[in-house]
């Protein structure tokens, strides 16, 4: 039980599985084999001790909390030099859940601050510094990954955020110098995604949920060089993502929720880009962002599913070099809803749902960048 009038910071992590790799100046190679079989669980709570009507008293100034629950976590990183990987990492039908709880309903928080929560059954991320990256990856889960953050305060004059995250197989690599980076990537997920967040408060000037869930996702990223990929993620668990947002008085208010079956994303500063991608989404994607208030101005609601997504850039004035091969498929439901409730008065009211089956965009730009 908490009432504090200074920096609160709650740091809580579980995890499976961990390998931690790198190489300078020198060429490597690396083997990995993870397998998970039992259930990964972090949960961190904070309890206000403020009776009502000392609802002034502090919870923190501010208050940061980040809470990880990671099944198997894999990490590389090569500078000046070469690394080939090869790793696989398999989750059983297991529960990878992360939970954070603050239960003030009669205290505040008078500077900003964050409370994360994320949960992820397969990681797998690679940064490439001036060299060359050979990756051949294999992530298969049949857990439940679930992230859940809720939220309960008297009063808030600050700006505040807090988030849901939750990812059954994750994979990415970043390059912030020049280097190459080619990689083979398959992702299977049957397992349930699950992101939810809450936040209810009294009196609150500028507060934003976000809650997001994916089964699949690859993130690739390279300054320079050339970028090659190819990918085949399949999803047949159900992804569901929901932010809840409440208010009585209010000023500011942002409800955010997305979910994703399989997600590509691949950059290049340079001006080589070779994709060949297939995504295949069985499972239904089911999303949902809500806001209630009762007297205010703002509200920005929205919710975003989909069901198959696909999204890579190189560099226009790199004289760029683009080869896409795109295969999506999608067989399932895709559902995206937003609901506000405003029982007295407000200001300004925005309200945003779209679901889509499968999407993708594939440009060249200026500068690399959106």
């Amino acid at each position: 039980m908490v009432e504090n009038y200074d920096l609160l910071k709650v740091e809580t992590s579980g995890h499976g599985n961990a390998v931690t790799v790198g190489n300078e100046q020198v060429d490597a190679k690396l083997t990995s084999v993870q397998v998970l079989q039992g259930n990964v669980t972090a949960t961190a709570t904070v309890n206000g001790t403020a009776a009502p009507e000392d609802y002034r008293k502090s919870l923190g100034t501010p208050l940061y909390m980040t809470t990880q629950a990671v099944g198997n976590y894999g990490a590389g990183t090569t500078t000046d030099g070469k690394l080939v990987a090869n790793t696989q990492q398999y989750v059983d039908a297991v529960n990878v859940h992360a939970d954070t709880q603050v239960n003030s309903p009669n205290n505040s928080i008078y500077e900003s601050g964050e409370i994360n929560t994320v949960a992820v059954t397969n990681h797998q991320a690679y940064q490439v510094t001036n060299g060359r990256l050979e990756s051949t990856a294999h992530q298969q889960s049949d857990a439940e990954a679930r992230a859940r953050t809720g939220v309960v305060l008297h009063y808030s004059p600050s700006p505040n955020l807090y988030t849901a995250s939750a990812m059954n197989n994750y994979y990415a690599s970043n390059s912030t110098d020049r280097g190459s980076q080619e990689h083979t990537v398959t992702q299977d997920a049957s397992g349930r995604t699950e992101s939810y967040v809450s936040a209810n408060a009294g009196n609150a000037w500028h507060m934003a949920t976000q809650s997001d869930a994916a089964a699949n996702t690859v993130t690739l990223y390279n300054t320079g060089g050339s970028l090659v990929t190819d990918t085949r993620q399949a999803n047949g668990g159900q992804v569901q993502s929901m932010s809840v947002l409440s208010g009585y008085e209010y000023g500011e208010m942002h409800s955010t929720a997305t979910g994703v079956g399989n997600s590509l994303t691949a950059g290049n500063g340079d001006k080589y880009v070779n994709i060949n991608t297939e995504q295949f989404n069985d499972g239904p994607i089911d999303v949902q962002a809500s806001f209630e208030g009762h007297t205010g101005y703002d509200a920005y609601v929205t919710a975003e599913a989909t069901g198959n997504s696909a999204y890579a850039y190189a560099c226009a004035e790199c004289e760029a070099d683009m080869t896409v091969r795109n295969s999506q498929v999608n067989n399932a439901n895709v559902t995206a809803s937003t609901t506000t409730t405003i029982g007295g008065s407000g200001r300004a009211i925005v309200s945003t749902s779209r679901a889509i089956g499968n999407t993708a965009t594939y440009y060249v730009s200026g500068n690399g960048k959106n």
